[in-house]
């Protein structure tokens, strides 16, 4: 159960925004988030979404903190170096916020039963197409919100698809399941670390909204180009081919 009885002090800042009230707050704070992966984009995400107010969080990732992590994934310290991500992420979390409720899961997404997991909103931080896809065809039968995001050199993307069961518009009536699924465009292309934390903050932001019922341009892919600071946003319709529309 959310302390709601800190909200008037510890969040007074976002109180006093025009648009965003006690309810909002409220909902934050009895909120669930899930985010899979733990890296550049997932570790900001966590950061900021429990700093805004979220209450429980799951973190997924079968991965530990490398040295050539350190770079994008700020929040991860040298003496982090070796231990599992979601064990140090769920340090840092509880330090910022004693009363926040931090699930860690350290493993692969494939290996999550997502039925018992029943989060306002789940984030695909993996930036890796297989996982996405996997991702998605889990939320899609599950009729579960996800935001995906991915970055890599100097731009990022994000989109939220609500994959309600009276309409169907899903990550695969974007991106159609062909080429090497497997590559990792960090590690290919490579990445810039701020980059990565302007999509990470970004997706914070949409997460928010959404969760508070005010973001309403779900299933438009958001494009980000940080290197000549342009944003474009594309409407994404429903694909009657797509092969996890059952409608």
């Amino acid at each position: 159960m959310a302390n709601l009885n800190r909200i008037p002090q510890r969040y007074y800042s976002q109180l006093v925004l025009d648009d965003f009230s006690y309810e909002d707050q409220k909902k934050l704070c009895e909120s669930e988030v899930t985010i899979i992966g733990c890296g550049g984009l997932g570790t900001p995400l966590a950061v900021y979404l429990v700093a805004s107010g979220v209450g429980k969080i799951n973190l997924i990732d079968f991965d530990v903190v490398e040295e050539r992590n350190l770079h994008r994934q700020v929040f991860y310290k040298e003496s982090d170096i070796g231990r599992k991500k979601v064990e140090a992420l769920k340090d840092f979390l509880t330090n910022l916020d004693r009363e926040v409720k931090v699930n860690i899961y350290p493993e692969k997404s494939s290996e999550i039963d997502f039925k018992k997991i029943n989060s306002n909103l789940f984030f695909d931080c993996t930036d890796n197409l297989k996982t996405s896809f996997e991702l998605n065809e889990e939320m899609v039968n599950l009729n579960k919100p996800i935001c995906f995001a991915s970055a890599s050199e100097f731009n990022g993307q994000i989109i939220i698809f609500k994959n309600l069961k009276k309409e169907h518009c899903c990550y695969s009536c974007l991106f159609k399941e062909s080429g090497d699924l497997e590559t990792n465009h960090c590690v290919s292309l490579g990445v810039l670390g701020p980059a990565v934390a302007v999509i990470a903050s970004m997706q914070s932001l949409i997460g928010m909204r959404f969760i508070c019922g005010k973001f309403e341009e779900t299933e438009t892919l958001i494009r980000v180009d940080s290197s000549k600071f342009e944003i474009k946003k594309n409407k994404v319709f429903p694909d009657k081919s797509c092969r996890l529309n059952r409608l």
